[in-house]
């Protein structure tokens, strides 16, 4: 189960959550949960450490 990389929680199967390469490196996958989306809050790429909103 992909891990939200702005609080760490698992997201879950029918949950209203985003996912995306990196915008900078394109080389990992970028997971935000409904929570976390909803307020735009900050995630940073587990492989470039690239921080974004």
């Amino acid at each position: 189960m992909p891990k939200c990389n702005a609080c760490g929680r698992d997201v879950h199967p029918g949950e209203i959550s985003e996912s995306f390469s990196c915008p900078k490196c394109k080389n990992a996958r970028i997971w935000r949960c409904e929570g976390c989306k909803g307020k735009s809050k900050e995630y940073k790429c587990p492989a470039c450490g690239h921080k974004g909103k």
